[in-house]
């Protein structure tokens, strides 16, 4: 059993959902709290440093994750609804199907994660920044995007921004191509867009391009 386990086991027993200053690589949480195992909602995280950890099926909705850094870590399918990530870095990591509905990031950075069909449902991203993340097919439905957070080079092929006010926010770097929206197109009013992504959005509104 790896370092990051141990340290949850012995919180577990001691009734205490408190982990701190853990170093683990290459831990495989799957016995303790994957799909079939402990449930870690509530839990605090501080400080913890994780190297390609296996963590898919981690269950820990309402968790706390301050001043962490998670590189290359495999968070698919993990149940994460209502946690609270401050400081918090993920690179490199796996988040392909991922529920993250109404999860909150502040100050953050995630750096070339995947988060294909991820769920961010109603989630509230301040000054937090996305670089390079893969996000096409995902469900970002009335996400908050809150002062300073920045969406560069990620792919939004495909995904559900519903009800997501994107006012202010530069996509100029961001593949957007067949986004969906409301009807009324609301969601786009005051984003900023480079001139060639403007063909993704004209087929939206029903336009047709004629070629010469």
């Amino acid at each position: 059993m790896g370092e990051l386990a141990q340290a949850i086991e012995r919180a577990l027993a001691q009734g205490d959902p408190y982990v701190e200053g853990v170093q683990a690589t290459d831990d495989n949480l799957g016995d303790v709290c994957g799909s079939e195992g402990r449930d870690l909602g509530f839990f605090e995280f501080h400080g913890l440093e994780l190297d390609r950890c296996a963590l898919r099926g981690l269950r820990a909705g309402k968790a706390s994750f301050y001043d962490c850094v998670l590189r290359g870590c495999d968070l698919s399918g993990a149940r994460l609804e209502e946690a609270y990530f401050a400081r918090t870095r993920l690179e490199g990591c796996k988040l392909e199907g991922a529920q993250l509905a109404r999860t909150f990031w502040r100050s953050c950075r995630l750096t070339d994660c995947m988060g294909r069909y991820s769920n961010w449902g109603e989630a509230t991203l301040e000054g937090t920044h996305l670089t390079g993340c893969d996000l096409r097919e995902a469900f970002l439905s009335e996400v908050r995007l809150r002062a300073r957070t920045r969406l560069e080079r990620c792919s939004l092929v495909r995904a559900d921004l519903f009800r997501t006010s994107l006012k202010g926010m530069d996509l100029s770097t961001c593949d957007i191509a067949g986004l969906s929206v409301s009807d009324t197109h609301a969601e786009l009013r005051g984003a900023r867009i480079a001139p060639e992504q403007a063909a993704d959005l004209v087929g939206m509104l029903g336009v047709v391009v004629l070629d010469e």
